[in-house]
C-alpha cells in the first residue's frame, strides 16, 4: 500500500511518525496538469515497484484527476471514492459526472444520511452507493481507570470534579465558544456546580485563539476550571479522563469520529441531532441529542447530562461503549471494506499479515 498526500501535510506528517510509504503529491484541484502527471507516476508504480492494483480517493476532487490519469496511464484499475467530508448536497448530474460514476467502483459514504443525499443528488447507480459506518478499535479505545487517573492529574483537577470534554480542531466551527457559554455562561451546566471543568484537547485553528478561549473563560471568572491541551497522538489516553463528551458544532458535519471514540471509552456523548450523527446512538440511552445551533437547547441538555447522578452517567457510559462494540467495532468494519474489495477482485493473491 502507498499513500500520496501533499508534502508537508498532517497525512505526511502521521506517515513519517507510522513509517509508512507516502509519495509526495500536489494538493488536486480538479483537472491540474501537474497533479495528473505525477498521479500517472505513481499509480505506474513510479520505477519503484509494482503498478497499482486499485485506487481510494478521500475527497471528491481527487476523482477528476485520477480518473483522467487512469485514461493516459491507460490503468483501469477500480477507483474508490471514501466521501467522508460533506453530505453530499452537490447536484452532480451534468454529463462529466455521469461519465465519471459510470467509470468509479463505489463511492463509499460512512452514513445512511450522506447516503441518502448522494442518491438524491448525484447520477449515480445505487448498486454503486455502499455505505460503511467508521469503526472504532475497541482494543485501543477503552475505558482505562489508569490513563484516566494520569489524565485528570495533569490537569490537577480535584478527585470529584466533573470533567465535560471535547477532542479535535478547536475553532469557532466547531462551538468552542459556544460550548463555554452553555457551560459557564448565564444558568449554564456549571451554574450552581464548582466542581465542573470543561477541556479542550487539540489544534487551535489560528495561533492566539486559545488565548481568545482563555479570555472568554476568565470573564466568567473560571479560568482555573477551563483547559486547553495541545493536540496529542494518543488520544486514547484522553478520553477515559472525561466523565462527558461534548460537541456543539455550528457547521453541517455529517459525523463525529471523535465522538465514536469517546463512546468507545464508555464516555457519554452530547452531540447535535443532525446528518450521521442523529445515527450514532439512541438519545437519552447511549448520550444526549440537542437541536443544531441551537444555544438553549444545548445548555438545557448539558444541565440534563451533569445533573445525573453519577452511577446513571457511568451505566449510559458503559451503554456507549456496547454500542460501539456492537455496532461500530474497527473488525466489523473492516470486514465490509475487504468484502467490497473482494467484489473487485483486488485482494486477490494478498497474504493475510
Amino acid at each position: 500500500m502507498t499513500i500520496a498526500a501533499p508534502v508537508g501535510g498532517l497525512i505526511a506528517d502521521q506517515c513519517r511518525i507510522r513509517g509508512l510509504p507516502c509519495c509526495g503529491l500536489p494538493e488536486l484541484r480538479r483537472l491540474d496538469p501537474v497533479s495528473v502527471k505525477r498521479l500517472c507516476e505513481i499509480l505506474g508504480g513510479g520505477g519503484t515497484g509494482p503498478a497499482a492494483r486499485a485506487v481510494v480517493a478521500f475527497r471528491t476532487q481527487a476523482m477528476y484527476s485520477v480518473h483522467l490519469a487512469r485514461l493516459i496511464s491507460r490503468l483501469h484499475v477500480p477507483l474508490f471514492l471514501f466521501y467522508r467530508i460533506g453530505a453530499g448536497n452537490y447536484q452532480r448530474r451534468d454529463p462529466l459526472h455521469r461519465i465519471l460514476f459510470r467509470h468509479i467502483a463505489a463511492v463509499v459514504p460512512n452514513a445512511d444520511h450522506v447516503a441518502n443525499k448522494i442518491l438524491k443528488y448525484w447520477a449515480i447507480s445505487p448498486a454503486k452507493v455502499v455505505c460503511i459506518r467508521s469503526g472504532v478499535d475497541t482494543k485501543r479505545y477503552r475505558p482505562d481507570e489508569t490513563r484516566r487517573a494520569v489524565f485528570r492529574r495533569t490537569l490537577g483537577l480535584p478527585e470529584n470534579a466533573l470533567l465535560i470534554g471535547n477532542a479535535g480542531r478547536i475553532h469557532p466551527e466547531k462551538g468552542s465558544e459556544i460550548l463555554i457559554d452553555a457551560v459557564f455562561g448565564k444558568n449554564g451546566a456549571a451554574s450552581g456546580h464548582p466542581g465542573i471543568h470543561l477541556a479542550y484537547v487539540g489544534r487551535e485553528y489560528q495561533p492566539g485563539y486559545a488565548e481568545h478561549l482563555r479570555a472568554r473563560a476568565a470573564e466568567y471568572g473560571v479560568e482555573g476550571r477551563f483547559h486547553i491541551v495541545p493536540f496529542r497522538d494518543d488520544i486514547e489516553a484522553v478520553h477515559p479522563g472525561f466523565d462527558l463528551f461534548a460537541l456543539a458544532v455550528t457547521s453541517h458535519e455529517t459525523y463525529a469520529y471523535t465522538a465514536l471514540e469517546a463512546m468507545a471509552c464508555g464516555v457519554p456523548a452530547i452531540v447535535p441531532a443532525i446528518g450521521g450523527m442523529s445515527e450514532m446512538f439512541t438519545d437519552g440511552i447511549e448520550g444526549f441529542f440537542f437541536r443544531h445551533r441551537d444555544t438553549d437547547s444545548l445548555r438545557n441538555t448539558l444541565v440534563k447530562a451533569v445533573s445525573l447522578p453519577s452511577e446513571a452517567r457511568l451505566n449510559m457510559g458503559l451503554a456507549a461503549r456496547n454500542r460501539i462494540v456492537g455496532t461500530a467495532s474497527w473488525d466489523a468494519m473492516m470486514t465490509r471494506y475487504l468484502d467490497l474489495f473482494s467484489r473487485f477482485h483486488v485482494n486477490e493473491g494478498f497474504k493475510e499479515e
